[in-house]
């Protein structure tokens, strides 16, 4: 296999240096003048992270072997990506019989199933063990020294000898499928088994098993003390943990300061609006009572009806509006047009109304609140699961039916020109 991933406990549970000594000896890596009192030491063929809190050390070698090593537990994860020198390590731990095993020995040899030992074997496929299994019957259409060889220290590999072996563990052993020549058992109890494809050789079949067996593998955990990204992240979060002890109360005091702040630049915000909002109202409400004075001395052409305008020039703007059509449709005679572009030629338009309509406009934007706007007469009637209902000066004849509350400034401008609509 070029690529695999593999966990190994160590006889003997050594220090952090003496692994590294082990692992640079086999590797003929000179490292006289490193200092191990260092958590993080980088050099040309290798890397060392050290982290002293999970007892763990995470050694990479060449960029295509990563190494981590607990000495708590003396175990030992081993990833390789395709580098050719990847079992050296392996075959150093087996010829010196470094390798801790609980049940099934690990070798580089197949383990041959009898008829004295098929007990022994079922046990061994239904309780969990540290290496997946790779499981052969007696027609051996793969070749088990082999595979042996490529998955030694990474999976155990054995075979029937007998077809009367075979016999008894499919009778016994209910995780042996019948028609399975070759059977893959990974370690959650799981298993695939494997047959011949149509037209393929022996060699084609055993990378197709060793091609599986990498994927899976590629895919284990073994936890936080032999992943290095969860060493790493655990890492920063106590140095953060660490500083926190130092600077709580000065950090606690600070985000209250901030806070309030916040609040007071929230709170006078929302005054300066309020304000300008009223500024402009006075301004308008100014400009329309200097307009009434200017026209206190002047003949009216025609008098103003009984219903209340809700600002300056109102009717008169309705009426002018209305002549405006008339012209421009040329609804009425030619003596009539004359007379009615000369009214309109001489009576501007008070121009109060554009202004109103700007305010409220400007209220819109500035808040994205449809209620703010009662300071220009304009009332929202709510009623549950209904949308919400506009009213000018709660007159029912000006009223309008609102999709929704503005959450932007294109709502806003479209509540806007349906205001402008209906109430002017």
């Amino acid at each position: 296999m070029k690529s695999f991933s593999t966990y190994l406990k160590l006889k003997e549970k050594w220090t952090i240096p003496q692994f590294i000594d082990s692992l640079f000896e086999v590797y003929d890596i000179q490292y006289d003048n490193l200092n191990l009192q260092q958590k993080r030491i980088v050099e040309d063929y290798f890397d060392i992270y050290q982290y002293p809190q999970d007892q763990s050390v995470v050694i990479h070698l060449y960029h295509r072997m990563e190494y981590i090593y607990n000495e708590k537990d003396g175990g030992l994860c081993i990833h390789n990506e395709g580098y050719q020198k990847g079992y050296r390590y392996i075959d150093y731990l087996l010829t010196h019989q470094l390798i801790q095993t609980s049940r099934i020995p690990i070798s580089d040899s197949p383990i041959a199933i009898d008829m004295d030992h098929c007990q022994q074997v079922m046990q061994w496929l239904e309780t969990y063990e540290n290496l997946p299994i790779v499981y052969i019957n007696y027609e051996q259409v793969v070749d088990p020294d082999y595979l042996a060889r490529q998955l030694r220290g990474i999976a155990h590999v054995m075979y029937e000898t007998s077809y009367d072996v075979s016999l008894w563990m499919k009778e016994h052993c209910q995780l042996i499928p019948q028609q399975s020549r070759v059977i893959l058992y990974y370690l959650n109890h799981d298993y695939k088994a494997y047959r011949f494809f149509k037209k393929e050789s022996q060699d084609q079949l055993q990378q197709r098993i060793l091609h599986h067996l990498s994927l899976y593998l590629k895919q284990r955990r073994y936890g936080t003390s032999y992943d290095f990204h969860s060493l790493q992240k655990r890492y920063l979060e106590e140095l953060k943990n660490h500083a926190q002890d130092y600077e709580e109360e000065t950090v606690y005091q600070l985000d209250q300061e901030m806070e309030k702040l916040e609040n007071e630049k929230i709170k006078y915000s929302e005054l300066i609006s309020q304000l300008e909002n009223e500024v402009e109202l006075l301004k308008m409400q100014n400009e329309m009572l200097e307009e009434q004075m200017s026209l206190q001395n002047q003949y009216g052409l025609l008098n103003k009806g009984d219903i209340q305008e809700y600002y300056q020039g109102e009717q008169k703007d309705i009426l002018l509006n209305m002549l405006e059509d008339d012209v421009k449709k040329k609804t009425v005679g030619n003596l009539d047009m004359s007379i009615l572009e000369d009214i309109l030629q001489q009576n501007a338009k008070d121009g109060i109304r554009e202004e109103y309509l700007n305010c409220i406009l400007k209220a819109l934007i500035s808040s994205y609140d449809i209620y703010k706007l009662k300071s220009y007469g304009i009332t929202i009637k709510d009623e549950k699961n209904k949308h919400p209902i506009a009213m000018f000066f709660d007159n029912p004849r000006y009223q309008s039916t609102l999709s929704s509350t503005p959450s932007d400034q294109n709502a806003c401008r479209q509540i806007y020109r349906q205001f402008r609509k209906y109430f002017f």
